[in-house]
């Protein structure tokens, strides 16, 4: 049993995902827009997550790892929106955008809007933006970085 999970361990290192956006999903981290806090939260740390406060008294950041965060946002003790946040290589930021517009587009359909920066799904609950920043005017971009965020949100709430 113990040499399967080495096993198992070996093979996830050895072999890591290509994907870049793959773990910008609720379901990955096992909430739901509009799930309680204590529920997200327990949700969070039963996986090993740790969370901090964010800029407000509604948020909490989740720090994925070095160049990943995820915030979440409560109202009314109610799981408002879940933001992911991608931080990567400016050229790499449009290749993680598309990997992510092929996912939505496979699990949602066609966007109401879709740009080659932005795409809204408004017609599913929760709603679901997805939105590149890798302008290279921009202050973030002249410093080599692009950010690709997905935020799944109630619109009534």
């Amino acid at each position: 049993m113990i040499a399967i999970a080495i096993l198992a361990l070996f093979f996830a290192t050895v072999f890591p995902s290509n994907s870049k956006t793959s773990w910008m999903r609720p379901e990955s981290f096992h909430l739901k827009v509009g799930m309680n806090r204590a529920a997200a939260v327990k949700a969070l740390e039963s996986n090993g997550w740790k969370t901090k406060r964010g800029d407000s008294d509604g948020q909490l950041v989740v720090d994925y790892a070095d160049d990943k965060s995820i915030t979440l946002h409560f109202r009314r003790d109610r799981l408002d929106s879940i933001r992911f946040e991608l931080f990567t290589i400016l050229q790499d930021a449009p290749v993680a955008f598309e990997e992510e517009r092929a996912f939505l587009r496979g699990s949602l359909g066609k966007p109401r809007m879709g740009t080659k920066r932005i795409l809204l799904y408004d017609h599913t609950l929760p709603n679901v933006m997805a939105v590149l920043s890798a302008d290279p005017k921009s202050e973030q971009a002249r410093k080599g970085v692009g950010m690709v965020v997905v935020r799944y949100y109630d619109p009534a709430r």
